[in-house]
This record gives C-alpha cells, structure tokens and sequence, in this order.
C-alpha cells in the first residue's frame, strides 16, 4: 500500500509506524487514521516477524490532535465518526485499532502531544517522551469535548478533574509523576531510549507479551473502560443536544469562518492569558 500521511517501516523485530504531516503538527485527518489503521494491522496481526510496534512523529511535535480544519463548524469528533462509519468502521474504530491490537505499541513522544493526539498516545502501551513534552486537553477551552475520557484511569479522579475543566497542559516530568507517561529522556536520547524498550521487549516469547497484554486489558474492561469508549460520543451528542453552543463556542467558529482557524486559537489563548495576568494583579484588564 502507498501511504500519503505517514511512513511505514520495519526493522527486524521492531515496526515504525511514523505519523507524517509535521506542518500540520501531525493532525490527525480522517486519511491519517485510515493508513495508520492498515500499518497497524499489517503488523500487529499480518506479519508474525513484527514482536513490537513503535508509534512516533515527524517534526517538533508528536500530534496537535484531531484534524479540525476540514469544516467550519467545531464537531470534528462527529466528522470522523460518521467517515469512519461509512468505511464501515465503528464510532470507536480508532481506539480499538491500539486497544485491541495483539502486540505492544510503543509512544514516542516529542513537542506538543494535546488533544486527540493525547488520547491517540493513552491508548498505546507505553509512552516515552522527550523533556520538551506537553500534554493536555485544550481544545475543551473551545469547546470540544476530550473524547474518549480515560484518564480517571490513567492519571486518577482528581487530576482528570482538573485536566478536563481547566484545559491546562503539564510537562513531561508532572506526567511522568502521574503515570502518564513511563520514561523522560533527553531529546537527543529519546530514539536510543524507545529502541531499547523496544529490542527488550522483542526478546520476550510473543505469546507471553500477548497473553499479558490481554490480560491487563481485560482488567481495565471489567473495570468498565470498554463502556466509557464505546458510549463516550452518545454522551457528545447527547450533552451538545440539551446544552446548545455557548457564547465561547459561537465566537470562536465565528473568529474561525472570518478570519481563520489561527486567529481563532489566537483568540482563545489570549483570554487565558489574561486571566493568568489579573490573579498576578493586573485586575484592569477587563
């Protein structure tokens, strides 16, 4: 298969599957999803050569999130699932390709990892970072919901509480302190440090990592992580149905459809950033 939007690549036991839109900070297009979903199903279920799978990103990010300049409105959760449907996949088809895969998918981290490039990165095995890292849900500062919400599970009740209402980001050592991620390394080292995770790994009988990658899921399931996934865009429809757009939500798509889609996280930006200035004591800001 010839692939626009990512680079494929094997290397003994090791696959590399290379999100490839770094102008785009590796936005997460519905063609993206697409060529990721068939690399990882070419390794982890078709090529018995393939012990371990490494995600990773061109450029000075690993991904911005969803791609949302498609259209002009600011649902581009709702875009995918129904693409993704009429490929004849489900509402949950992204996840399930990390979830459900039977080998271990190694994170490589570098830059901004926000949005649905988080949760892309939550749903691999393991996640290994560069000290330059930042992580977060943003995008709820405009209005879009951090589908799905795993991280009571990954980070605890309390931190996802304030992650998911603030839209603050974290550095990579506050993640590494969260569980978030499990190594931080130099930027330089960070190829090295993914590459020995990765040959460790390899040396393991496949059946055994499989069988533990099962059984750690399956753990989660119990827990009710499946439902969380699979109900996470009804509970989308349904909030944004009995709520309707907010005065925030109206300007930014209208900041974005005048001016376009920088402007708008301009816009966005700046009224934070105000707000870190007032409670500094510039309360004249208003």
């Amino acid at each position: 298969m010839t692939y626009e939007t990512i680079l494929y690549e094997k290397d003994g036991p090791i696959a590399f599957v290379t999100l490839n839109r770094p102008d785009k900070l590796n936005a997460l297009s519905a063609e993206l999803q697409l060529e990721v979903r068939e690399a990882l199903e070419d390794a982890g279920c078709h090529d018995d050569a393939i012990r371990v799978i490494v995600l990773k990103a061109a450029g000075r990010a690993f991904s911005a999130g969803f791609d949302i300049t498609a259209g002009a409105d600011n649902h581009a959760v709702a875009r995918r699932a129904r693409f993704l449907k009429g490929k004849g996949f489900s509402a949950s088809a992204w996840w399930d390709v990390f979830w459900n895969n039977p080998k271990p998918i190694i994170a490589q981290i570098q830059g901004f990892c926000i949005a649905g490039g988080l949760a892309t990165a939550t749903f691999c095995d393991l996640r290994i970072c560069a000290e330059d890292a930042k992580f977060g849900a943003p995008e709820i500062r405009t209005g879009g919901p951090y589908i799905p919400a795993v991280w009571p599970w990954v980070v605890g009740m309390s931190k996802a509480r304030e992650l998911l209402y603030t839209g603050n980001l974290i550095d990579a050592q506050e993640a590494k302190r969260l569980d978030l991620v499990n190594q931080v390394v130099p930027a330089a080292a960070l190829d090295e440090a993914v590459l020995r995770q990765a040959h460790t790994i390899a040396k393991l009988p496949a059946a055994t990592v499989e069988y533990n990658k099962k059984l750690i899921n399956m753990s989660y399931e119990l827990m009710g992580i499946r439902q969380v996934i699979d109900r996470s865009m009804e509970l989308e429809a349904a909030t944004l149905a009995s709520t309707g757009a907010s005065p925030e939500i109206d300007e930014f798509n209208e900041i974005r459809a005048e001016q376009g889609l920088k402007a708008a996280l301009s816009w966005s930006a700046e009224r934070f950033e105000a707000e870190d200035a007032w409670f500094r004591g510039d309360r004249k800001r208003r």
